[in-house]
């Protein structure tokens, strides 16, 4: 049976954030076919109970504690440390935290204590860690192409030195991403215009694949019960920076405009470990923010449109998908649907604009019988594109592809010893 190592910089259990989501799915696909171990980084000592969520899916799971999570005193060492390479390298802070030398140690142990047919890491900043595989097979996922998001993060930067600092960094993941590409065998990217970009920036021909994003549907469903009347909701990870300037705008530019169509709009923010910034934003009646909630579908189906105005990012935006499998009418920006090749119009409603926005949402709220039918479109949409059973018949022949792959590649050095010999 062919034996598969994926390496993720963070434990994808608990499923709160969408590249969780896409790890704990891809785990489950590919152990009903392949035997498959996971190396991947601890945030808390606790979270080492969690192990036990994975063991279905896993034959083994090698953990490391992040060292900037040790104590009280390693937290503050981390910081000033990784803060002063971020300055001096250009890389994001994040990369270094989430790449430590503990990384390449447990990456070294796992292939060392048992044979793997292929290895596969997370994220571009990984790719120092994958020396240290001793495998003859190495994969990269990307879950977007990440200095796409500093490009368009600069396009909407207020200030001479915000705009040095994100030139400088997008300079510098730019450089060592693309570099990247061409260390590993192959390149999984979660949409197809991703898969496009990586193979022309690498220049590569036939070195990246489409890992199609898989949606529980049915986990998440339709409502079945009535919908709050003028209710909008966000949903998305609010500690990421994309998801915080995405709300921001809205609730400053676009929430206005929706208030002067709809005066008894509400908004409902939904999302983990939101910021201060966002806790502000919620006046206990117009608009209201919902932490770190257990399962948020009850709170986005009772809602009769959802908002993506994303104005900078990357990849697949799995929470859209998890709304258009519950029949959400939704209204994102161009951005926000990136990497879903749903149909604007048909499958949701685009607006760039915050007049554009208010637009279509104001349309839907005082139209639900259009609400309904562009959601039951977007519910069609994602079981026929993204529904389980579709997607996993889809891996099952990409890993097919990549097995067969590493072993014309084994047979291949094989041969070239031999002749050398």
């Amino acid at each position: 049976m062919t034996r598969i190592l994926l390496v993720k910089p963070v434990m994808p259990y608990p499923p709160d954030q969408g590249t969780k989501v896409v790890t704990l799915s891809l785990l489950e696909m590919l152990s009903r076919h392949f035997e498959v171990s996971l190396v991947c980084g601890l945030l808390d000592r606790r979270d080492a109970s969690k192990v036990q969520k994975l063991r279905p899916f896993c034959k083994q799971v090698y953990t490391y504690l992040l060292p900037n999570r040790r104590s009280v005193f390693h937290s503050a060492y981390y910081k000033g440390l990784n803060t002063l390479r971020a300055w001096l390298s250009g890389f994001p802070a994040e990369s270094f935290y989430l790449a430590p030398d503990e990384l390449s140690r447990t990456v070294a142990e796992a292939t060392r204590s048992s044979s793997y047919d292929i290895v596969q890491f997370d994220y571009w900043y990984t790719a120092d860690a994958a020396r240290f595989a001793e495998v003859p097979y190495k994969v990269l996922l990307e879950h977007d192409v990440d200095f796409l998001r500093y490009q368009r993060r600069l396009t909407i930067a207020d200030g001479f030195w915000e705009r040095r600092s994100i030139e400088r960094t997008l300079s510098a993941v730019r450089s060592r991403e693309i570099r990247a590409y061409s260390e590993f065998d192959r390149v999984l990217a979660l949409s197809d215009a991703d898969r496009v970009l990586i193979e022309k920036l690498a220049g590569i021909r036939g070195i990246s694949r489409h890992l199609p994003v898989a949606v529980d549907c049915e986990k998440f469903t339709p409502a079945s019960q009535g919908k709050i009347p003028s209710s909008i909701v966000f949903l998305g990870a609010l500690d990421a920076d994309f998801n915080v300037d995405a709300i921001s705008f809205f609730c400053r530019s676009v929430f206005p405009l929706v208030l002067a169509g709809v005066s008894d709009a509400r908004l409902f923010i939904v999302g983990r470990r939101p910021p201060r910034s966002v806790q502000k934003l919620a006046d206990g009646r117009r608009i209201v923010v919902s932490s770190d909630v257990d399962d948020v579908a009850p709170y986005v189906k009772r809602c009769m449109v959802q908002v993506v105005p994303l104005r900078f990012g990357g990849g697949v935006r799995i929470r859209t998908l998890e709304g258009m499998a519950m029949g959400m009418a939704i209204v994102s920006t161009t951005i926000g649907m990136d990497g879903i090749a749903a149909k604007p119009g048909r499958d949701l409603l685009l607006g760039d604009t915050p007049q554009e926005f208010a637009a279509r949402v104001i349309e839907l709220l005082r139209s639900p019988v259009l609400g309904r039918r562009l959601g039951g479109r977007a519910r069609e949409f994602a079981v026929q594109h993204h529904g389980r059973e579709v997607v996993e018949k889809q891996v099952f022949s990409l890993y097919e592809e990549l097995k067969k792959q590493r072993e014309e590649k084994q047979a291949y050095m094989e041969k070239r010893t031999g002749e050398q010999e």
